[in-house]
Order: structure tokens, then C-alpha cells, then sequence
């Protein structure tokens, strides 16, 4: 009966020890769980900070194809870390008998923010009154993709980054004629317009109380 009684407690005790251990195992597959979930996002969260951090090494325009009937080929920014993005023109389209077509036909004025994370290119288009294309939207590129597109009816003149990529100027105006534009500042994040200002048609240049950043695009355009 005492050998019995002896077995039951070993017994007892066995069981206990197992029961244990499965504890202690599983308590320690929790708390690797929980300590690992953090460091994959953390893993993720630093992945997805350095795509929005890479800069940009350099970018270049294709030639066109021969016969293509554009003026430039595609468009390639070129990123530290080797990633490479290609931006292409919209496929040509034939003008109609009661529609005429106005095509996008060249990348031109590529042009790199102090920051290096944002480019900026203007969009040559085919135009109904002169022989040759204009520049005609300015587009903004950030962290891989566009972020705004900036026209206003009118040609592109020139354009230029201000405070190192945080806003754009753009002056617009006609094809032909005075030297009266339209002096444009937008910002880059929301694209919203900040401050506009026009040329005087008597002395067809910017008023001496101009706006600074509208001054520095002025002296942009004519020495560019």
C-alpha cells in the first residue's frame, strides 16, 4: 500500500513537472511574439523611409525613336538607391476632320530641387498657332511619383524652384506679343497657388515692388 501510495505522488509530481514545462514554453512563444511584431514594422517603417529618402543621382531624355513623331524619347530619373523610374508620353493621336489634336511630344527644362528628392519638366505640346510645340504644363515630381501638374492656358516661359523645393514660380504668357506674364508661386506639397503677380505692359517687365521670388524667376528667364 506504501509503494502504492509512493507511485501516486510520483506520478503526481511527473505530470506537474510536465504541465510546467508546456507553461514556460508557451510563455516564452508569446513574449518572442509580442518582442518580434515591433521590430517588422519597425523593419517596414524604415524601408518605407528610405524609398521617401532616396535622392535623386541623376536623370536623362532618351533621343526619339526615328519616326516616332515625338521630339523626345522617354523621360529616366535615376535614384541613389538604383532604382530607376520611367516617365513616357501618351500615345500620338490623329487629328479629325472637326478635331484638331494637340499631343504631348517632349520632356524639356528638366529641372533638380536643392533637395534632390524633387524634379520638376515642363511638356512640350503641339500648338494651332505656331509650327513648332511649347512648353505647356510644368510637372512635380516627388518620392517616385508626380505630385502636381501646374498649367494655366497660356505657354510655359519659365519656371524655377524656390526655398530648395518647398515652392515653385512659374510665369506664363502667350506665344506672341508683349512681355506681360503671369507671375505664379505654388507650393509643392499641396499645390496650391501662394501668390500671383503680372508684368507691366508699359515697361514689359516686373514693377520695382515686386515680390522677391517673382525678381528671381524674371532674372531666370532672361539669362536661361
Amino acid at each position: 500500500m506504501i509503494g502504492s501510495g509512493e507511485e501516486t505522488i510520483k506520478g503526481v509530481r511527473l505530470k506537474d513537472r510536465v504541465f510546467t514545462t508546456l507553461m514556460i514554453s508557451m510563455l516564452v512563444g508569446v513574449c518572442l511574439s509580442i518582442g518580434a511584431s515591433p521590430q517588422s514594422t519597425d523593419a517596414q517603417k524604415k524601408t518605407k523611409s528610405a524609398s521617401q529618402t532616396a535622392e535623386i543621382a541623376r536623370f536623362f531624355i532618351e533621343e526619339p525613336k526615328k519616326d516616332s513623331g515625338y521630339e523626345t524619347g522617354p523621360l529616366h530619373i535615376i535614384y541613389g538607391d538604383r532604382t530607376e523610374i520611367v516617365k513616357t508620353l501618351p500615345p500620338l493621336k490623329a487629328s479629325a476632320e472637326k478635331e484638331t489634336a494637340f499631343n504631348d511630344v517632349g520632356f524639356s527644362g528638366v529641372q533638380l530641387a536643392e533637395d534632390r528628392q524633387t524634379l520638376g519638366w515642363t511638356i512640350n505640346v503641339e500648338n494651332c498657332c505656331t509650327s513648332y510645340s511649347i512648353p505647356f504644363r510644368v510637372i512635380v515630381f516627388r518620392h517616385k511619383q508626380v505630385l502636381h501638374t501646374f498649367d494655366q492656358g497660356q505657354m510655359v516661359w519659365s519656371w524655377m524652384f524656390i526655398q530648395g523645393g518647398e515652392h515653385i514660380a512659374v510665369v506664363f504668357g502667350p506665344t506672341h506679343g508683349p512681355e506681360v506674364g503671369d507671375y505664379r508661386l505654388y507650393d509643392v506639397k499641396t499645390g496650391k497657388l501662394i501668390s500671383e503677380i503680372w508684368g507691366d505692359e508699359d515697361s514689359q517687365a516686373l514693377k520695382p515692388n515686386a515680390p522677391e521670388w517673382a525678381k528671381r524667376l524674371q532674372d531666370h528667364f532672361h539669362n536661361n
